[in-house]
This record gives structure tokens, C-alpha cells and sequence, in this order.
């Protein structure tokens, strides 16, 4: 099994520790920075152009945040959690995987999933099968399991954020190489950035964080953090 612990929150430089990041951090920070919140407060947000990060509200934010944990270990490393091919069905799956088909936009059904317990309950599965994957694989495992696909924008600006694990492909500048080791912790990264996202939304509505979140990954950057409020790079392919 990989290395994981509670204290390890970035990918380290030094490769021979082969450490994976702690997912249940993610479901705490969560429940801390929506508990206590109004439907007012959950909901609030701005859809202007130019205003990109407040385009989901902090409900929203939660929704894409389970989205995430769910779709990535279903979609990334399904052979691997479920090799007899008995894929649990939790969501419906065809609805939200990016694509033609593609029902719900990188967020889970709002008609079936609006309360808050409900998102927690997804979050708190697809984060379970998160750890699952890193505590039963080995790293050398990980790092075997190799992909290239056609980039974004948004791609090729957060992998500068990792040490190794994900690179423009050398032969075609459109393509992202990466392995899953690397995108295990790039889904980490990406649903804290959005942990953040909710905390800049409380900020706007003169409310205080509750978590000293850990300025890592794509919160190194600066239009995760907030300190610029430009809209970042986006889901344009390369």
C-alpha cells in the first residue's frame, strides 16, 4: 500500500516516499465551513462573466466536490476498485460523466441531491473509495498506471503545481501525460481548491472562515487562493 497519513498534505519532492494525500481531510473542512450556514448564506453567488469563481455557490461547491470523489475513482481507476466489473451505482452514471450525454455539469443532480446531508453522503463515499484505492495499491502500482489525453488550459496551468506525476506530452503540446499517482493528487488539490472557493464566499458575505486551510497544491496558485479575482485558465482544449 502507498504511504498515507494525516499529516501529509502536498506531494513531496522526494519521490522515494511514494506518500498520498489524507482524503478525509477534504469531508472535514467541508462540514466545519458549511455548518451553521443559512439557505441564504449556501446559496448565494453571482453568475457575471467575469466573476468565475462565484458563479457556484457554496451548495454548489459542495455538489462538485462530491462530484469529484465520485466520478475520478469510477472513471480514472474502476478496474482497480471493482475488477469483477460490479461497479456500484450510487449516481446515475451515463448523467454525470463528462460528455455528449452528459446531463449534469461536473456537479451531482440537483434534483435528487439538494440537502446537504445528501451531498455529504456522496462526498463522503466517493472519498472512501479514494482511500481505498491508495491504501490498497502499491505506488509502484500508481505510477504504472499511465494515460495521455487531449489537455485544457486549466490542465496545463495546475500541473505546474506537481513535482512529477503529470507533464505536457514532449511529442504534442495538446497532450497532458500523466499517471494516476499524479492524478490522485491533483483530484486532492482540485476538491480543496473548491473547499477554498467556499471559504471566499463566506469571506464576500462578511463571514469568517473556520478552517486554516493549508496553502497547498492549486491553492499555490494565485486565482485558487483569491489573490487575484481574474477568472483563471479554462476547459479549453489545447
Amino acid at each position: 500500500m502507498a504511504l498515507t497519513s494525516v499529516e501529509i498534505l502536498e506531494m513531496p519532492l522526494d519521490e522515494s516516499s511514494g506518500a498520498m494525500p489524507w482524503y478525509s481531510h477534504i469531508v472535514d473542512w467541508v462540514e466545519l465551513e458549511i455548518s451553521g450556514l443559512s439557505d441564504t448564506q449556501l446559496d448565494f453567488h453571482d453568475p457575471s462573466p467575469d466573476k468565475e469563481w462565484m458563479w457556484w455557490s457554496c451548495r454548489r461547491q459542495v455538489s462538485h466536490i462530491a462530484w469529484d470523489a465520485l466520478i475520478f475513482p469510477k472513471r480514472r481507476a474502476g478496474h482497480l476498485l471493482w475488477p469483477d466489473g460490479n461497479v456500484p451505482e450510487p449516481i446515475n452514471w451515463t448523467e454525470h460523466q463528462m460528455g455528449p450525454n452528459n446531463k449534469w455539469d461536473r456537479f451531482l443532480d440537483s434534483d435528487l441531491f439538494w440537502e446537504i446531508p445528501d451531498l455529504l453522503d456522496k462526498l463522503k463515499l466517493g472519498v472512501s473509495w479514494l482511500t481505498r484505492l491508495v491504501e490498497e495499491q502499491t505506488t509502484e502500482s500508481l505510477r504504472s498506471e499511465m494515460r495521455t489525453v487531449r489537455g485544457t488550459e486549466f490542465w496545463k496551468y495546475v500541473i505546474t503545481t506537481l513535482p512529477r506525476g503529470a507533464s505536457a506530452d514532449p511529442e504534442d503540446d495538446s497532450s497532458i501525460t500523466y499517471n494516476l499517482e499524479g492524478s490522485l493528487w491533483m483530484v486532492f488539490y482540485e476538491m480543496l481548491s473548491h473547499v477554498r472557493s467556499i471559504q471566499r464566499l463566506k469571506i464576500h458575505q462578511g463571514l469568517t472562515p473556520s478552517v486554516n486551510l493549508p496553502r497547498v497544491g492549486y491553492l499555490r496558485l494565485p486565482h485558487y487562493w483569491g489573490e487575484t479575482n481574474e477568472n483563471g485558465p479554462g476547459m479549453k482544449r489545447l
